[in-house]
């Protein structure tokens, strides 16, 4: 018998495989990997697309059939015109109601009312609903504050409290400044808003200006006067 061994069949017949294909084949990988990464990226869910064109087509008035379909389109759809103008023929009729009560009241020369835009602005003077130095509402003009929270709240988006005062220094252990005083003045009306008109904290805000943002010169004690005010800004 022969010592040689024999070499298996088919060593001869294995073809050899470049090392070049072993780079090649982990960069087609690669490539792959990063191209599903892509599409994934870019792919836009179905659900959101179809609410999206839906609300599109409801504010355009063409939905028809498919409003069925879509149960929260209203969260969607903007108010009709007609539900705009309801709104703000009601708040422009709360104005009236509101003017009447100061004349009335002989009040018209301590409060002030006005509409700018989508904001109604109510001045009212100082030592109206406060005392001098005070940050304490009087008792006696709360009511003036009640009537504007029932007439207005209930069509206001976002109520802002605004205090300002003249530029007479005040140094307190309480208001060290104009600016705290106007500030503690515009939280006491917020206070009121929320307890007694029960407004949402949520739709109302405190600004104190100090002696910043005059109306009026701070050089004679009329000009002082107009300076020292609340201002009740309601936005529809």
């Amino acid at each position: 018998m022969s010592d040689k061994k024999k070499k298996p069949e088919d060593e001869d017949d294995m073809p050899t495989v470049p090392a070049w294909m072993g780079t090649f084949a982990d960069m087609m990988t690669l490539l792959m990997c990063f191209f599903i990464l892509i599409m994934s990226f870019s792919t836009m869910e179905l659900d959101k697309f179809k609410m999206a064109m839906g609300s599109l087509k409801g504010a355009f008035g063409v939905l028809g059939v498919q409003k069925k379909l879509m149960p929260n389109q209203s969260w969607f759809s903007p108010a009709s015109p007609e539900a705009v103008n309801l709104k703000q023929k009601s708040v422009l009729e709360h104005m009236e109601k509101l003017k009447s009560v100061l004349e009335n009241n002989e009040l018209n020369d301590k409060v002030e009312v006005e509409k700018r835009g989508d904001e109604i602005f109510i001045q009212i003077k100082d030592n109206m609903l406060f005392l001098a130095g005070s940050a304490e509402l009087r008792q006696n003009y709360t009511k003036l504050l009640s009537i504007i929270s029932k007439l207005f709240f209930k069509d206001i988006a976002e109520v802002t409290i605004e205090g300002h005062t003249d530029n007479i220094p005040i140094k307190t252990d309480r208001f060290p400044s104009n600016w705290e005083l106007s500030v503690g003045r515009a939280l006491s009306v917020v206070r009121y808003f929320i307890n007694e008109g029960n407004i949402s904290p949520a739709k109302i805000h405190a600004a104190g200006f100090g002696e910043h943002n005059p109306i009026a010169t701070n050089d004679t004690a009329e000009g002082r006067s107009q300076n020292r005010r609340v201002v009740i800004r309601l936005k529809t």
